[in-house]
């Protein structure tokens, strides 16, 4: 293999591995996120899994953390062409590549139970509106409720209809509507109902992304394997030049 194919799997290696740091590095910044984030950690705790929730949490910011180190080997590796950094790489990359597909797999085999434990866990959150509403003190600005609702545009548990009189939180309201908050200006469809087709409609497109991560692994570790041979090449052969010279 010439030194031009080399270079090419360098680079290829090397950029492979930016994204994957850049991947790592939002990834542990969206777990530490979500886990000092006051409000999440208010849904989180009333969502009756508080406990896998944290540890999804904890799981999430070990993957950041180790797709972080495994893409900092990848591209010391590529760059100084070390085949000791580069078999270490693939090795990190083969067994995370195994788990993110078995976790992927059992996704889809249980697809009917992680459904309804997610929409459980979400409705579980929603449940708590009425809570809210008898808590005199409840800061409604800072409101999970609130947010809830603004960004599933729905309104209340089963619809408007949930609160009662003819006005409705401004969350409800349709963005700029002229009417808010009366009822007239509010969304119609409940957050429940939302929250179902949301988990039903987008859970194979977020199993198929979740798929693309893994997919790009092994692509990144066939150019390591390949990199990894280049260079042992270029060692045998410049072994042999020397002995020859001598």
């Amino acid at each position: 293999m010439g030194r031009g194919c080399t270079t090419f799997l360098v680079v290829a290696l090397m950029t492979f591995n930016v994204i994957f740091l850049l991947i790592g590095a939002a990834i542990l910044c969206f777990a530490i996120y979500c886990y000092v984030d006051s409000l999440i950690q208010s849904a989180v705790s009333r969502s009756g899994h508080a406990d896998k929730m944290q540890n999804l949490l904890y799981a999430l910011i070990g993957l950041g953390l180790l797709t972080i180190v495994v893409a900092v080997f990848g591209c010391c590796g590529a760059y100084h062409e070390s085949r000791c950094l580069l078999g270490t790489y693939s090795i990190c990359l083969t067994i995370m590549f195994g788990v993110e597909i078995a976790t992927a797999a059992l996704c889809l085999v249980f697809k009917v139970e992680t459904e309804r434990r997610i929409i459980q866990a979400l409705e579980n959150i929603i449940m708590r509106f009425k809570n809210e509403s008898v808590d005199e003190n409840f800061d409604r600005s800072d409101s999970y409720r609130d947010w809830i609702q603004q960004s599933l545009h729905c309104c209340g548990i089963n619809g408007m209809n949930d609160y009662p009189g003819l006005t409705v939180p401004s969350s409800c309201c349709i963005p700029k509507h002229q009417n808010c908050p009366d009822k007239s200006a509010s969304y119609t469809i409940g957050c429940k109902q939302v929250i179902n087709d949301l988990v039903k409609e987008k859970f194979l497109m977020a199993i198929i992304l979740i798929m693309s991560v893994p997919l790009s692994k092994l692509f990144a570790l066939l150019f390591a394997i390949l990199l990894c041979c280049s260079v042992k090449q270029q060692n045998v052969v410049e072994y042999t030049e020397v002995q020859v010279n001598v």
